[in-house]
């Protein structure tokens, strides 16, 4: 049953029911493949206004619940490097959380779903995710200074080189 539904989620969705199938991939995976969200982009879709209506608040309900999932994900394994006070993973968590956000945009290039819904949405996710960035940098930076903590001093100077969106 998982090869088929790997094999689901690696092909390019057409139809509704198949757009569907590759959403409850990403929503229900802890860690949804790379092979998914690379499916979703190059998939297509003709049909009626209001199952493309359907289709959009589908979209826009995947975008969240996988986000929130990373997030959730990036804030536990955070928090643990804080208790801990152990920065080794700190930054790849942060280039993984860059790798979650970016990989949600696969709706930007669906050619199919109106320019406007793929702006709003984009610009939305942008901004959101890029306000979580800087509050978490600027929390950090505050922890690194109160605590003169050098450690983790370098991992925000790392942190800071990486460009949230391409």
């Amino acid at each position: 049953m998982r090869d088929n539904t790997a094999q689901i989620a690696s092909q390019a969705p057409t139809t509704y029911q198949e757009w569907l199938s590759c959403f409850d991939s990403m929503k229900n995976s802890m860690n949804p493949s790379d092979e998914t969200f690379a499916a979703a982009r190059k998939g297509n879709f003709t049909g009626s206004e209001l199952t493309k209506s359907a289709l959009q608040k589908q979209i826009v309900e995947t975008v969240n619940a996988v986000l929130d999932r990373s997030i959730k994900r990036f804030v536990r394994h955070l928090n643990e490097n804080i208790i801990f006070n152990d920065f080794l993973q700190t930054e790849l968590l942060f280039k993984r959380l860059k790798k979650d956000i970016n990989k949600v945009l696969f709706f930007e290039g669906l050619a199919f779903l109106p320019r406007s819904f793929r702006c709003e949405l984009g610009e939305s996710v942008k901004e959101q995710m890029s306000k979580f960035w800087i509050d978490t940098l600027s929390y950090l930076s505050e922890q690194s200074i109160e605590l003169s903590h050098a450690e983790l001093e370098d991992v925000l100077f790392l942190v800071k080189r990486i460009n949230l969106f391409e």
